[in-house]
């Protein structure tokens, strides 16, 4: 299940995550970013992750194609969660995607989060 957030700044789209991810999740978080990108040429993602129980096999071949598609279009990312395996995710992704500065904080550091996102 995806949750949209309400991020206090018009070029930072959030999302919570809890739960398995299905296409139509990501439809809805996909439609929400790109209603975003029709008035920022960048943006930037709060993600809290709660829970993660997995994707689904056609979620994650759209988050992929979605990815590639736009991924000059993200100038920042932070990945908010407990699961500090996701960590090393977030460290691979960060040099997958150059153009996009990704960085890890526990959920207890939402606000730095939000902080370090929007500076």
């Amino acid at each position: 299940m995806i949750e949209l957030l309400a991020a206090g700044t018009d070029n930072v789209v959030g999302y919570r995550i809890k739960g398995k991810i299905d296409a139509d999740d990501f439809d809805r978080i996909a439609a929400f970013i790109e209603q975003h990108l029709k008035t920022h040429d960048k943006l930037r993602v709060f993600a809290e992750i709660e829970s993660i129980e997995g994707m689904s096999l056609e979620a994650f071949l759209k988050d992929l194609k979605f990815g590639f598609k736009n991924y000059n279009r993200f100038e920042k990312a932070a990945v908010i969660t407990d699961k500090d395996w996701l960590r090393k995710i977030v460290e691979i992704e960060d040099k997958l995607f150059p153009g996009t500065e990704m960085k890890f904080f526990p959920l207890a550091e939402k606000e730095a989060a939000m902080e370090w996102l929007v500076n």
